[in-house]
């Protein structure tokens, strides 16, 4: 029986250094200016691929391999900022429910509008996709069990929110639980190819007044990976795709 194959995509080196370290016969290569690296994990056939931040370079990268690999489970990681009224603390494990574009849609003299506005989705289908693009409950339910993370939705943002009263709108606007830079490019990129989706990320600052002092980037990096290795690790997670 053929290993189930996984597609892990990060942002950045920095976020995987784990998962580069545990990768067994890990074989790296370069396609289309992205770092790919394949090898196995927890009983699981992996490719590891860095895809740049922002959404643009995750929806790139990911379209890319999946036009070369249909793998079993795309599994997004990383960190993230969460809106300081969710009062998740620095370095918790968090997964999406949903991602959200959270600079899609319309601004109008009655406040901001979300893309459903323009009347033209970013997916069509039954029902069509405009901002938000949910993930597979049962999945991410399980998921969450695994690891014991908190779920709730995520907002992809082109610029960080580094000022308090930003991130409280956008918390307050999409009911967010964090934001980051790629998850919803590569929820939409999955939707389009009929992939299941899941996306881990550790909490590595908070929405507020920028103050990098406060961050812990490689702490918020190593709790995202670990509770990506215990997702991968239980057989119930192959089971629920």
């Amino acid at each position: 029986m053929a290993k189930p194959n996984l597609l892990l995509i990060s942002a950045t080196e920095l976020e995987s250094g784990t998962i580069q370290s545990e990768l067994g016969d890990g074989k790296t290569t370069q396609h289309a200016g992205k770092t790919v690296i394949v090898g196995d994990l927890c009983g699981w056939r992996c490719t590891l691929i860095h895809t740049g931040i922002g959404a643009v370079n995750a929806a790139h990268a990911l379209t890319c391999q999946l036009e070369r690999q249909t793998p079993d489970l795309v599994l997004q990681f990383g960190i993230g900022g969460a809106y300081v009224p969710t009062g998740i603390p620095i370095r918790s494990v968090v997964l999406a429910t949903e991602e959200v574009y959270g600079d899609v849609g319309v601004v109008t003299p009655e406040g901001w509008k979300p893309a459903d506005e323009i009347g033209i989705p970013l997916v069509h289908g039954d029902p069509p996709h405009f901002n938000r693009f949910p993930l597979d409950p049962q999945l991410v339910s399980t998921a969450a069990e695994i690891c014991g993370a908190r779920c709730g939705v995520f907002v992809t943002v082109s610029q960080c929110s580094g000022v308090q009263a930003v991130g409280d709108t956008l918390h307050a606007r999409f009911d967010g639980l964090c934001e980051n830079m790629e998850g919803a490019a590569a929820a939409h990129i999955c939707r389009l190819y009929g992939i299941p989706f899941l996306e881990v990320r550790g909490i590595s600052n908070l929405v507020e007044d920028r103050q990098p002092a406060r961050w812990d980037i490689s702490g918020a990096a190593d709790a995202a990976q670990s509770a990506l290795i215990k997702i991968i690790s239980d057989k119930r997670t192959v089971r629920n795709m």
